[in-house]
């Protein structure tokens, strides 16, 4: 049975670090928090270095502190996460922690600062950022704290330049999303807590409230296996074509299978009519069917010609006078109601105003102004000046006017004013009838016309049928043209698409070598982990990268997923070491631990990572950092007066020993 040596003492896979590569692109030497931009007002340090970084809350100790009612918060709520988010704020991400956080940050403190040491591509920078307000960002390409903070000028500027740096890490995902490569990168080298490194592409969890930029679970791994070098420049791009294509030769086939049912079916009706009209000299070829409908059609129009020039028949011009007969008495009746309409009103205004002047006689009342005015003034002369209605001795014409004349024509008025409204109202009556007559006149003609144009119908209608059909045939043509086309552009598009996935499939193929090494470091820190037996690989998909663990068959469950997780970040960090891909050699694991992870197991990752550093001639020289924040007590190998354990130990039981110093 195989064995397997004391991780301290050398892993099973010797790693051979790339030359050129000596140190991580990116790495934490101190981070620094202040009360003020003053290196006097200092209220945590915490000094990190390459290689391997715990950074410890110690839990209860289980033996010594049982029974009810005692704190159990001793390794939470110290301040890992936050030390975390303040690394990921210094580097770009906004905002800093939860809304919790930020508010409790801002509740206890007037300033604070967040000052950090940092190498970025082999340059030292002293960058600070404010947590408590809105104070502006700085970052000083320096060595030392003093160089960049000193005297009573607190450093401005400098941040963008600073971030620029930072942002050339992550140039290989920039293809797959132009501006925005490192805050692509930078959620995957420092995961969620939240996210329980439930599977590989899981890193931002929505409770968080970190920055997250939204992509879908494969475009993720495509940013990992961009970074890994696993991913062809041309392949995204090229899976583009694939996927436009697979959608433009569906509908091509969907437009072929349309023209096809298209073609059969008028292949159907063209020669159901065409049998119907032709009879039993039904030719076999479609151009010769053609011909025969269309002379046909010529004939038959013909035929119809001459029928629409013979004589009117007797029915139709006797129901033609009729219908003129009925339109006469209709116009007739129409044309009088209307001169009645329009003289009654004025026979009957004439006859009133008669009425009135008679009236005003018989009643005495002869003094009007505009009669008397106008020189008018009826009866005689006499009377007139007697009344005062007219001062000239010499009597006019209208004063000569009897009432006796004017009474007989108003009678004369009311008579032929009655006989009228008489008539209108005999002419109102009768118009419904006359206007149904015409109607009827109307339905007469229509259907003399009709039984007339029988046979005439019947012809069109047999001529219009076997134009149809050939037009019909002449259609089959140009379908027939048309899904042969649709054919050749299916089978075009296919070719195309086979070519491109062909493509695809070589790129996959040139880096089936590459897949191999990772998947050889993979596996070793799976069995290094879990154990020799162990078998693991990883493996390329249209989804993206798979890792498998397997002991006779696939191994699953919630620890596992987390050890695939942290093994797959660590093996990405171990092939940068070897010179494989781009990853920056820089990782931070916030509270890894999945609760069904068997501890001795969880520890085996603490001793791997020591284990890597093995590989250089001293810790001090690693060309990576890695960070992990832990309330699981790391190996006792590991622990207080050992390089890897970061100071302080945080526990939030003491407010001193809190990242901050408070409780909030």
């Amino acid at each position: 049975m195989e064995t397997q040596a004391h991780f301290l003492e050398q892993l099973i896979r010797s790693i051979a670090p790339k030359a050129g590569r000596s140190e991580p692109d990116l790495w934490f030497r101190e981070l620094r928090l202040l009360d003020r931009l003053d290196l006097d007002s200092e209220r945590r340090k915490i000094t990190l270095h390459r290689g391997f970084n715990i950074l410890w809350a110690a839990p209860e100790d289980p033996d010594t502190e049982q029974g009810l009612y005692r704190d159990g918060l001793a390794g939470h709520a110290s301040g890992k996460t936050l030390f975390c988010r303040i690394l990921r704020h210094l580097l770009g991400e906004d905002p800093l922690g939860t809304q919790s956080q930020r508010d409790g940050i801002a509740s206890h403190f007037l300033s604070l600062w967040a000052v950090a040491s940092v190498r970025v591509n082999g340059k030292s920078w002293i960058v600070g950022r404010p947590l408590a307000t809105d104070g502006e960002k700085f970052a000083v390409a320096a060595e030392t704290f003093e160089e960049a903070i000193a005297g009573s000028v607190s450093p401005v500027g400098g941040y963008e330049t600073f971030i620029g740096e930072v942002r050339s890490l992550g140039k290989c995902v920039e293809p797959l999303f132009p501006g925005h490569g490192w805050r692509h990168l930078l959620p995957w080298l420092a995961r969620d807590q939240e996210a329980r490194f439930s599977s590989l592409a899981t890193w931002r969890e929505a409770s968080s409230q970190g920055d997250n930029p939204l992509t879908k679970v494969v475009d993720r791994h495509q940013v990992m296996r961009a970074v890994l070098d696993l991913l062809d420049k041309d392949e995204p791009a090229l899976r583009l074509q694939i996927d436009k294509g697979q959608q433009e030769l569906e509908k091509a086939r969907f437009g072929q299978m349309a023209l096809e049912a298209q073609l059969e079916a008028r292949i159907g009706m063209a020669n159901e009519q065409a049998k119907r009209l032709l009879s039993q000299r039904f030719p076999e070829d479609d151009d010769a069917i053609e011909a025969r409908l269309r002379a046909l059609a010529d004939v038959i129009r013909e035929g119809a010609a001459k029928l629409s020039d013979r004589p009117i028949p007797a029915t139709v011009d006797s129901a033609q006078k009729r219908l003129a007969e009925a339109n006469r008495k209709l116009t007739l009746a129409e044309n009088k109601l209307e001169a009645i309409e329009e003289e009654l009103p004025r026979q009957i205004e004439r006859r009133d105003r008669d009425l009135t002047i008679i009236r005003k006689f018989k009643n005495g009342d002869v003094v009007d102004p505009a009669r008397a005015d106008a020189g008018f003034c009826p009866r005689t002369l006499q009377s007139a000046i007697k009344r005062g209605c007219h001062q000239s001795r010499e009597p006019s014409e209208e004063s000569l006017v009897a009432i006796d004349d004017l009474e007989a024509q108003a009678k004369a008025d009311t008579i032929v004013i009655e006989a009228r409204k008489e008539e209108q109202r005999k002419l109102n009556q009768g118009m419904a009838n006359l206007r149904e007559a015409v109607r009827d006149a109307e339905r007469q003609l229509g259907k003399a016309q009709k039984e007339a144009d029988r046979d005439l119908e019947e012809l069109t209608r047999k001529a219009s049928r076997a134009e149809e059909a050939a037009e019909l045939y002449a259609s089959i043509d140009q379908t027939r043209a048309r899904f042969k086309s649709a054919d050749g552009e299916v089978s075009k598009q296919s070719e195309e698409l086979e070519s491109k996935k062909s493509s695809l499939a070589r790129l996959r193929r040139e880096m089936e070598d590459r897949v191999v090494e990772l998947s050889n470091i993979f596996a070793d820190v799976v069995r290094a982990v879990m154990g020799a037996s162990v078998e693991a690989n990883i493996t390329i998909t249209a989804e993206g990268i798979v890792p498998q663990v397997t002991r006779k068959s696939e191994l699953s469950g919630a620890a596992l997923d987390t050890i695939k997780t942290l093994a797959f970040d660590l093996a990405a960090v171990v092939a940068s070491i070897e010179g494989k891909g781009s990853h920056p050699r820089f990782l931070i694991h916030d509270g890894p631990r999945e609760g069904d992870m068997a501890r001795v197991i969880y520890e085996r990752f603490f001793l791997y990572a020591a284990g890597v550093e093995k590989a250089f001639s001293s810790p001090d020289q690693a060309s990576f950092q890695y960070i992990i924040t832990t309330t699981t007590p790391p190996p006792k190998s590991m622990r207080e007066g050992t390089r890897w354990l970061l100071d302080p130990v945080l526990d939030s039981r003491d407010k001193s020993q809190r990242l901050l110093k408070e409780d909030f």
